[in-house]
């Protein structure tokens, strides 16, 4: 019974920096520099300059030149304001979609549950690609469900804040029914912890498909559980 929480302690990032290990490439781009001086002062960053003065460069681009003999210490530390670089993210989102069809057949308005799926990676806190599945009702005259892949970006305008906003656009490159089209729209994302967050996400839906032929403009609206790994 104690093996588990052992192994777990072994995995963590923070169990991996204490021991002295290297950091993997993409646990390292949570982590920041800090330079700690004789007054007190941490300065966190990136440094990029060694030797008799140290040059750390701050989170707005600027650069501090600090003489050696100022330091106390130089240390790695995991990143406190929940920045989630390199993370390989998973989320799933119900809700709702609605659309009018335009189409020689079984056209007007169509609605009704929408899920989608989605694994990614965030790369530069701010930007975070991911592919995604999509169950629509928009197309469907014969009950069976409309599954889309796409390709989708994010972009986190708060990206150091718990609660993200962000801006969605999403390119759905194939559907059972032929589908070629846009989802796009504005969200937030609040953060509980480096690992799990919930939040919501809107927009316009646009589709066109072959399958029977047929144009859709229409709205979507879905809740978000969200994993980061």
């Amino acid at each position: 019974m104690m093996l588990l929480p052992v192994l777990l302690a072994l995995w963590s990032p923070l169990a991996e920096a204490a021991s002295g290990y290297k950091l993997s490439k993409r646990v390292n781009l949570r982590y920041q520099d800090v330079i700690v001086t004789q007054d007190g002062t941490r300065w966190c960053g990136k440094i990029v300059e060694k030797g008799d003065t140290f040059r750390i460069r701050l989170e707005g681009q600027s650069e501090i030149a600090i003489p050696r003999e100022q330091i106390v210490s130089v240390t790695r530390e995991l990143n406190p304001e929940l920045l989630h670089n390199g993370q390989i993210t998973m989320r799933v989102s119900p809700g709702v979609e609605a659309a009018f069809v335009i189409a020689d057949e079984n056209g007007g308005p169509q609605y009704g549950v929408f899920t989608e799926a989605a694994v990614g990676v965030n790369f530069g806190g701010a930007f975070e690609p991911e592919l995604t599945l999509t169950m629509t009702p928009v197309g469907p005259d014969d009950g069976r469900t409309n599954l889309e892949l796409g390709f989708g970006l994010r972009y986190y305008i708060q990206p150091r804040s718990k609660t993200k906003a962000f801006t969605n656009t999403q390119i759905i490159m194939y559907g059972s029914r032929g589908d070629l089209g846009l989802r796009t729209g504005p969200g937030f994302i609040w953060d509980l912890g480096q690992n799990f967050g919930f939040g919501i996400h809107q927009g316009v839906t646009l589709l066109i498909q072959d399958d029977p032929e047929a144009v859709a403009v229409g709205y979507h609206v879905g809740l978000t559980g969200q994993g980061r790994f």
